[in-house]
């Protein structure tokens, strides 16, 4: 970028990296992709329950486990589709059968891992090889070493879940097991990433985001969910209806912060010219904000569901930690983007003189909600505090007139990027 000040309403990208061809097609996320995406109402749902019947530190770390294996099951399908496209046979097939296979780790997940440990190793390591044999089928029709990669490295983590099966039922050995599977699984991308050369290995510009997107508006809609589910098990007064208000308020705040953000930017400047660190730091900062909001909905729904001052107490962790986190990771992907756009560290050329204040605001938000742990305070007291914060640090990030020019600067390269891609799919048409 150059060290000029553009206007507001112009964005100069001359000096932008070396454009790539993009992938010079639209590209909308599919109905069947949806009902995909259905099935992790279900998993949230389950997982947040599990956690909200018995908070210890064993569940809880249960609960983490599960909760990542069943977020990279989606993320695995996402990245698929949106690297290899969502139409053909072969991805179609492979989500169908996923599907099935997802529905049954949504059903054990809730479980004692001493009954159904080997149900969820089972269902997961078949999910695995679903996913594993898809990447090395699409490697095959797109000649990518890195989907073959991907696919070989998947199949030997299936095995690793398959094989925790010879062991005891919810065993220490057999949940070493897992997160030695886990940690591998997760790691793959990074390993293998230098094999990412090709542009067919990039996700699409549009879709993967979209996708990621409709997964934070199923997890923010499973903390709407728990609100409504502790609300049942009271009687309907002030009581009741003021924290449920506050929760919903946080909520709606929550997904203001989220999607204010250039969401797609790292992505797009990973088609102009490489940034696949930003790339990978864009997708794997998704992980603790999902789990933020799938543990800050236990916090919210107990937390009204409760009369009992000593769960009171421990629901207020659940919603303090959980909320602070969420900014926590809000201001990673804001900074993430600030940096992928050549930003200064709180702005910079870009932004001329003007300063980015919504990280700083995110920051003092999560601050300010984590003092709120070391209060004695009631369910109305906390879900007061925490609106409150939530619904100023949204107004900041909405009113920045950063968030507006990176919003501007997102639509400039990706019109850059789809016009790259199109002239480069007219040539190959055009020479074959």
């Amino acid at each position: 970028m150059t060290g000029a000040s553009p206007s507001d309403s112009e964005v100069d990208l001359q000096d932008a990296p070396h454009t790539t061809a993009g992938k010079g097609r639209e590209q909308k996320v599919s109905w069947l992709e949806l009902f995909f995406d259905l099935i992790f109402v279900v998993a949230f749902d389950q997982l947040a329950k599990r956690l909200g019947d018995a908070p210890t530190l064993e569940n809880v770390a249960a609960f983490t486990l599960m909760f990542l294996a069943v977020w990279w099951a989606w993320a695995g399908n996402a990245l698929l589709s949106a690297r290899y496209g969502n139409e053909g046979r072969v991805y179609r097939w492979g989500t169908v059968l996923e599907l099935i296979s997802m529905t049954l780790i949504a059903v054990t997940v809730r479980g004692d891992l001493h009954q159904t440990g080997w149900m969820f190793a089972a269902a997961y390591g078949v999910n695995r090889v679903i996913q594993g044999v898809t990447s090395l089928m699409e490697g095959r029709t797109h000649a990518g070493p890195f989907a073959r990669r991907s696919g070989g490295g998947t199949l030997v983590v299936a095995a690793l879940w398959l094989g925790s099966l010879a062991l005891p039922s919810g065993s220490t050995a057999q949940f070493g097991v897992w997160v030695g599977a886990l940690l591998s699984d997760l790691l793959l991308p990074l390993m293998i990433r230098r094999s990412q050369t090709s542009q067919t290995d990039l996700p699409h510009e549009e879709h993967l985001p979209e996708r990621v997107g409709l997964l934070q508006i199923i997890a923010l809609g499973a903390v709407l969910n728990e609100v409504v589910g502790g609300s049942r098990r009271q009687e309907l007064g002030v009581q009741t209806l003021v924290p449920a208000l506050m929760s919903i308020l946080t909520v709606v705040a929550l997904w203001r912060l989220y999607f204010d953000q250039a969401r797609a930017l790292p992505l797009l400047f990973a088609h102009l010219g490489g940034q696949l660190g930003r790339l990978q730091a864009w997708l794997y900062g998704h992980v603790p904000f999902t789990l933020s909001i799938v543990t800050l909905g236990v916090g919210l729904g107990h937390g009204i569901s409760e009369a009992d001052a000593r769960k009171d107490a421990i629901q207020q962790q659940f919603v303090v930690w959980p909320l602070v986190g969420a900014f926590l990771t809000l201001a990673f992907l804001r900074l993430n983007s600030l940096r992928a756009a050549h930003f200064g560290l709180w702005g910079g050329s870009l932004a001329g003189r003007r300063r980015d204040r919504s990280l700083p605001a995110v920051l003092v938000a999560a601050a300010l909600v984590g003092t709120l742990a070391f209060l004695d305070l009631n369910t109305l007291q906390l879900q007061l505090l925490v609106a409150a914060v939530a619904v100023l640090a949204a107004i900041v990030v909405a009113t920045d007139p950063v968030t507006r020019q990176l919003g501007r600067l997102e639509e400039k390269v990706n019109e850059v990027v789809t016009e790259a891609g199109s002239r480069a799919s007219a040539e190959e048409g055009s020479g074959g």
